[in-house]
Order: C-alpha cells, then structure tokens, then sequence
C-alpha cells in the first residue's frame, strides 16, 4: 500500500510470523513424506520426484490453485483485521490417531476475545444465491472427529469471489439430519460470524475522488502522437468535495477507492493550457440512495482479500498463493476506533441472527 510522509496509521494489529527455514527444513521434509509413500531412502528420491515436474502440474491445476490460494488468503484477511492472537495451520503435517477417521481442518485461530476456532477454508465461485456450497457426510464427520477431540469448535470459511464476501459458520448452524452441509450464501451471511473475527461493513459519503498531479516543473505536454509523459508530483484525494489534508485519511481513502466494490471511473485527464495538469480516478456506487448521507463501499475482510488477489494475479493467471507484502502492510488504515475530519465513515459489526433462516430472494422449492 502507498505510504505516505508523516503518515499516523493504525498499527495495532503487527502479528509476527515463526521464522521456518523453507529451503532447508522444508524441503527434508517433503524428501521423507515423498520416501514414506514410495518406500525409498532420503538419496532415492529424486529417482521418482521432480520438485519442478510436481509445481507444473500444480499450477496447472486451477481447481488445487485456487483453493490452495483461497486457504492462504484466509490467513492474511484474519491476520489483517486485527482481532487474531494465533492462526496456525492445522492440516501441514500427517495425524496419527485412533479409531474413526479424522481430517485436520485449515486452521486453528486463537480470537483476542478468547473464543477458539478450527476453520475449514473454502473458494465459492457460485453465480446465484442458490448455488450451494456442499460438505458429505463422510468429509464433516471427519473434520467433526478432528475438532472434538482436540476440544474446540468447527467453522467453515468460504470466500463467495462473486459477491467479493466471506462468510465464517458455525458448523452446528447448518448442519443437516443426514449429517451434510448446503451452504448457500444468504444462509451464510444471515448466521455469519466474521466480525468477531474483525470484519466490518463500511459507508462513507459518495463519490472519493484521487488527483495524480503532474510535477509543474517538469514537461507534461501532450506529443504529436498524443502521448503526455509526466513525472507524478503528489497526490490528493477528495471526499464530499473536500480536499482531504490528514495523512490518515489519505491513506483510508487510497484503500478504499482502489479496493472496494464501488466502480471504479478514470484517468481522466486535467489540462492546464496544453499540459496535464493532473489525472483523476474517482470512485462511486453504481446507484444513489439519496434518502441517506453513505452508501455501503464494502467490508474490510472483502477489501483484504481484493488486495491480496491483486497482489498475487497477474494477466488474469494465479502468478503467486502470498503476496510479498506482510499481512500488516495490508491490513486497512483503520478501526473501530476512526474518526475522520473531511473522510467520514460509517463501520458496522454486523452480528449473526439466529431466526429461522430468511429464504426469500425467488428461491425455489427446497
């Protein structure tokens, strides 16, 4: 994320990361998994392996890629949003147990509340809110055995990339007779518990504009060809018509022009005779509901992970499963605690309802 001078942000939420030696402890131990499952000394390996054959036909795999990357985004939304004392994988190594089968969920997350989670990730790539997300009896009763025996309770994260939302359950909130879950997304946001999790829905005053100014003492003409090569200057950003002067702010309203769900509308070019005098993006919501001062922009866990997909994209292909940036450097430029002179903001902590689930919105016949 930009940086800017003097800059105050919010820093309250620096987890660290358990230093692991990849390239040394790592790769021994995938060297003995590898000699465990085709029954060969450590110097026999490479007789059956390719480490680059086996990542070539991971990324290939776009069903693995995905998830894999979904798990990782996970770990830094929840990291990001500040309200995690510990998020540790839980599923890295092979479990020894007894009796019915067991699966490791994803992750064990330790809340600052006090409240303990095993969270099994899923990626939803459903086009409807009908479309559900579905665990048989066999795989949740495994990852039910796994919890219960370790002592804490099961939720399912699911990333629903075409609603840019994500969702955490309680298992026991959906869970059928037969033993299965459907997950559908309006189930899921009706009995969603992300926000003790530190997800927030945000409103502020439409639209926010960012100026990129060119350097007044360096050439910005428009070419024969109709090219204006420029040198940036600064950059300001405008809220209610405003311009925004508290670093803070800026660096808020840098977040969320780029990574909400409003649209986003630019560059449109400023001229100051036949120079560029700045470049404008602005961003707004697709409709204005005048009876209200904000429109909703987003959440901040669907903000985390659109910086997280674009850190980690590139021509529309997974390039990476974590971007280079810690997840500290991503995590939004405020709290619950913001209070915005010019940027004014509204955060709500929207908590589960457990009623009767709403099934509205032309569903059809159960």
């Amino acid at each position: 994320m930009l940086d800017f001078p003097g800059n105050d942000r919010v820093k309250k939420n620096v987890m660290k990361r358990v230093a692991r030696q990849s390239t040394r402890l790592g790769a021994l131990d995938l060297a003995a998994d590898i000699g465990q499952e085709f029954n060969l000394p450590l110097n026999r390996i490479g007789e059956v392996f390719s480490f680059d054959e086996a990542t070539k036909l991971g990324i290939e795999d776009m069903r693995l890629l995905i998830g894999r990357r979904a798990e990782k985004m996970f770990e830094y939304m929840v990291a990001s949003l500040g309200q995690a004392e510990l998020i540790a994988p839980e599923d890295t190594a092979a479990t020894l147990y007894d009796g019915a089968d067991v699966q490791a969920p994803d992750y064990f997350v330790a809340l600052k509340t006090g409240e303990r989670y095993f969270v099994e990730v899923k990626h939803a790539r459903t086009k409807t809110f009908n479309e559900p997300v579905t665990f048989s009896k066999n795989y949740l009763a495994r990852l039910k055995r796994y919890a219960y025996l370790k002592g804490h309770s099961l939720t399912i994260a699911v990333y629903w990339q075409s609603f840019g939302q994500w969702t955490i359950n309680k298992v026991e909130d959906f869970e059928t007779p037969k033993g299965t879950i459907n997950l559908r997304f309006l189930d899921a946001l009706q009995r969603n518990i992300a926000g003790a999790f530190g997800d927030r829905m945000i409103g502020v005053v439409p639209p926010l504009v960012c100026r990129i100014h060119a350097k007044p003492e360096c050439p910005s003409a428009i070419n024969e060809d109709g090219v204006a090569n420029f040198i940036i200057g600064a950059l300001s950003f405008y809220s209610e018509g405003r311009e925004i002067l508290c670093d803070l702010e800026q660096q808020v309203a840098f977040y969320l022009i780029f990574h909400s769900t409003w649209e986003e509308h630019g560059p449109v070019a400023k001229m100051d005779g036949d120079r560029v005098d700045f470049i404008e993006f602005f961003a707004q919501p697709p409709e204005r509901n005048e009876a209200q001062e904000f429109e909703m922009i987003g959440s901040t866990a669907g903000m985390v992970s659109r910086h997280f997909e674009w850190l980690t994209t590139a021509d529309a292909r997974i390039v990476r499963l974590t971007p280079q940036l810690t997840p500290s450097e991503m995590a939004p430029a405020f709290d619950d605690s913001y209070r915005g002179e010019i940027l004014r903001m509204w955060l709500f902590h929207i908590e589960p309802n457990y009623e009767p689930l709403i099934r509205k919105v032309g569903r059809g016949p159960e």
